[in-house]
């Protein structure tokens, strides 16, 4: 019998779907346990040391700010290369997707708050800030920066001279290097010697004579703490006339403050630090008393730019146990008259 031959316009088509009939492609493996849980390691490990790294470097938040975008990053790179080795091999990246998805989250967040403090800190240099202080433990100077002040050993006391009074008016930043060491204390704690009494109109419409500075002030400070120490039961505040809050401090090692605004940046989560003063007790009366609060708010106002891992506060006379200005200016003058008299004996 004769062989059947298909016949008619989709004879060939037929032929050619019975010859070349589709083949299942394999599927690639994926990436597995062993390499999945290498990587999860890895990265918990470097997590640990980056830890461990800011806690015996006693970092502050620039440091932690650098070395958390640092570590991210070379977490993303070593993932991103370990994708790449996977594909060669013709494998899948498996369970590296949520790992991925994480570490780009993190890079993400840190990337917007290494901007934010950029962006901050270049508003910062441009400000009006009149003033920059170097705190460094190299500087040694005596009244150099406007002010009537002593520097040394990365200690600098200020005066309440009208000179000092007017520079911390117009604007002054304080750069330190090490939050711990590196201090600027503004000592008026004997602004009555040197400055006459003047009437002041109370909330509770009666008059009172005040020995305390007035005017509003502007302090910037980075890696560095400023203590502003006043007369007992003088009033102040943070902020400017038209917006101000009272506290004792603003700032700290984990903080970034921007116009008056703290936590803005904020690690407080590697260690609280306790307010300087506790803002209570008979020198605090004004806080609660109409008849000890000025009429037009706190009679000092202190204005605060700008502080990264920097610390801002006020504390009474009665309580402050640091250095202030006529000792350290006395042991400054003296090292300079005898390093002059044994310059010129030379």
């Amino acid at each position: 019998m004769p062989s059947t031959v298909p016949n008619g316009p989709f004879a060939h088509d037929r032929m050619n779907a019975t010859a070349y009939a589709p083949t299942e492609s394999k599927r690639r493996k994926p990436a597995g346990p062993i390499v999945v849980l290498s990587i999860l390691g890895l990265t918990f490990l470097s997590f640990a040391g980056l830890m461990g790294l800011i806690w015996v470097n006693d970092m502050g938040i620039i440091g932690i700010m650098r070395l958390s975008t640092i570590w991210i990053a070379a977490v993303c790179i070593v993932m991103g290369l370990v994708v790449i080795i996977l594909g060669f091999k013709g494998r899948r990246t498996g369970g590296l997707i949520p790992l991925g998805l994480v570490a780009g989250g993190c890079a993400l967040c840190m990337t917007i708050v290494s901007g934010t403090y950029g962006v901050y800190y270049r508003d910062f240099g441009a400000s009006s800030i009149n003033t920059v202080v170097s705190l460094s433990q190299s500087v040694s100077a005596r009244n150099s920066d406007g002010m009537n002040d002593v520097q040394k050993d990365g200690i600098f006391v200020a005066d309440a001279s009208d000179a000092t009074f007017e520079t911390l008016q117009q604007g002054v930043a304080f750069n330190g290097e090490n939050y711990n060491t590196d201090q600027a204390i503004i000592d008026w704690s004997d602004w009555g010697k040197t400055h006459e009494p003047h009437t002041v109109k109370m909330l509770d419409g009666k008059t009172s004579i005040s020995n305390c500075p007035v005017g509003t002030i502007t302090i910037a400070a980075t890696q560095a703490q400023v203590h502003i120490v006043l007369p007992d039961s003088c009033t102040y505040a943070f902020g400017t006339a038209d917006s101000y809050s009272t506290s004792s401090d603003v700032g700290g090692k984990y903080e970034m403050v921007y116009n008056n605004y703290m936590g803005l940046i904020s690690f407080g989560f590697f260690g609280a630090e306790s307010a300087t003063n506790p803002m209570n007790g008979p020198d605090y009366e004004w806080l609660d008393k109409g008849s000890a609060m000025p009429d037009n708010g706190p009679e000092l106002k202190i204005n605060i730019p700008y502080a990264v891992e920097a610390r801002v506060n006020v504390v009474y006379a009665s309580d402050w146990k640091g250095s202030t200005f006529q000792p350290l200016a006395d042991i400054y003058d003296g090292n300079s008259t005898s390093k002059n008299t044994t310059e010129q004996s030379e």
